[in-house]
């Protein structure tokens, strides 16, 4: 991939150009994430182990509802050797810290701000998770955090070998938008913004608020015919059905990439067949910021390791094998403004092993399940994600929306909104391999609805679960 180069700081420097103080310093961490991402895993456990120790010590010091816990488990700086700790010693004391809960989180959100920051990290900022799982996350960040978390956004970029020069169209919320009526209300903008366009020069981008009808969405693309678009996996899932369905030709595109959700299995093959376009998805939450990539080479993700420490744990809290889903559980690196240890942030992600074909060789996750409150309870107890043939849906082209509700222990019912009436052999085919795909322990039943509403954040929850965990 060839870069433009960055920004000059003065006039007369354009090439080989001396980049300006904020570009200088995304592009010195860029810089290193180049040579880290083909680290072993044991030198890279290494070369982050300070760090995750200068963030220990800190909160130490100066977060109250930390001392106690990291005194407890041997953690503090007065437990720990000079010369440190062999692995395995840490790794036993590490365990011994308490997974932290986002309802701890929000109970004690005074409690887990530091009182001070070391100096150049800036000033304080807040970022409210969506709320989607009831009530929000507020955390706390400092300006030196945001930095490290631009850094990983330009590496995304990089890895998927993005033209800078292209136009970026993302179907998000308009703040902006207060008169929710049929038109998009298409909003241009100079240039990509940051931290893309704080580095390098780009093309324009373009924003389409996510609440106005599928179909002005799609006349809209048609008119700014972007090279990227990026938005919400469920609404372009409805972008896509509506397209196929009514036979509309869309104006080539470089890539969609999808944010906020996890992706539904027919999403990657959808898109190649309606519109040949690849699919990129990241894995990012507001409480930590970005986590994985998914590959471009292979349909895996890359856990961003400099970034935080990723764990996937099952029930007994155990470090889960290759091909084994658990727990999410992540420690971000360099938020010292409020510092979160092992911290579930509620997601279920496989573990998978390498090597990748790309070279590079950060940890691989084989695939994100999505919410652990996402799961289905099976009538023996066990939980499970809900796959539930989603293939026969996609191949009914009516089927605008879907979502699928587990009502009892033993029933699910799959909801529709459709342009025309199924007919009864479309209804018995779905209900059928819904049925052979959760294992024949589930009577399944279609309801017609009028429509699925999307959340106050614009996601969108293709399960329901209205019986509670075992």
């Amino acid at each position: 991939m060839t870069l433009p180069p960055p920004h000059p700081a003065f006039p007369g420097g354009a090439w080989p150009a001396v980049p300006q103080p904020a570009a200088a310093a995304l592009l010195a961490v860029l810089g290193q994430l180049e040579q880290t991402q083909s680290m072993s895993p044991t030198a890279l456990a290494k070369a982050r182990q300070p760090q995750l120790e200068l963030l220990i010590d800190h909160a130490f010091e100066h977060v109250v509802f930390w001392r106690e816990r990291l005194e407890h488990a041997g953690l503090s700086p007065a437990r720990r050797p000079k010369a440190g700790l062999d692995p395995a010693e840490w790794e036993r004391r590490w365990a011994n810290l308490p997974i932290l809960a986002r309802q701890e989180v929000q109970e004690h959100e005074v409690s887990l701000r530091s009182s001070r920051l070391p100096p150049g990290h800036g000033d304080t900022g807040e970022s409210v998770t969506s709320g989607s799982s009831g009530q929000p996350v507020r955390i706390t960040r400092s300006t030196l955090d945001y930095l490290y978390w631009q850094a990983f956004q330009l590496r995304e970029h990089v890895w998927r070998e993005r033209d800078l020069a292209g136009k970026f169209l993302s179907i998000l919320r308009n703040e902006q938008r207060t008169v929710i009526t049929e038109n998009a209300h298409l909003v241009e903008n100079k240039d990509w913004g940051p931290p893309t366009s704080t580095v390098w020069p780009t093309g324009p981008s373009f924003l389409l608020d996510y609440r106005a009808p599928i179909a002005s969405l799609v006349q809209s693309i048609s008119e700014v015919e972007p090279d990227y678009l990026c938005t919400f996996p469920s609404l372009l899932l409805e972008i896509l059905r509506h397209v196929r369905e009514h036979g509309i030709k869309l104006p080539p595109l470089r890539e969609a990439i999808a944010i906020g959700e996890a992706c539904p299995p027919e999403l990657e093959s959808l898109c190649r067949e309606v519109w040949q376009a690849p699919l990129a998805s990241t894995y990012t939450a507001a409480e930590t910021g970005p986590l994985a990539f998914r590959c471009r080479e292979e349909e895996r993700w890359h856990i961003q390791s400099e970034k935080s420490l990723v764990e996937v744990l099952d029930t007994e809290g155990r470090p889960c094998l290759p091909g084994n889903t658990g727990r999410i559980i992540v420690t971000p690196l360099h938020n010292f403004a409020m510092p979160l240890f092992r911290y579930e942030i509620g997601d279920l992600a496989t573990v998978g092993t390498g090597p990748c074909s790309c070279g590079r060789t950060l940890p691989i996750l084989e695939s994100i399940a999505g919410r652990a409150r996402d799961l289905l309870v099976l009538p023996s107890g066990e939980l499970r994600p809900p796959y539930y043939g989603h293939g026969a849906v996609m191949e009914i082209r009516s089927i605008r929306q879907h979502r699928v509700v587990q009502t009892q222990i033993d029933r699910v019912t799959i909801q529709l909104v459709v342009s025309r009436a199924l007919k009864p052999q479309e209804e018995n085919h779905i209900i059928q391999s819904a049925e052979q795909a959760l294992g024949g322990v589930f009577t399944v039943s279609l309801e017609y609805v009028e429509g699925i509403e999307r959340g106050p954040n614009g996601k969108f929850a293709e399960f329901e679960r209205q019986i509670p965990l075992p």
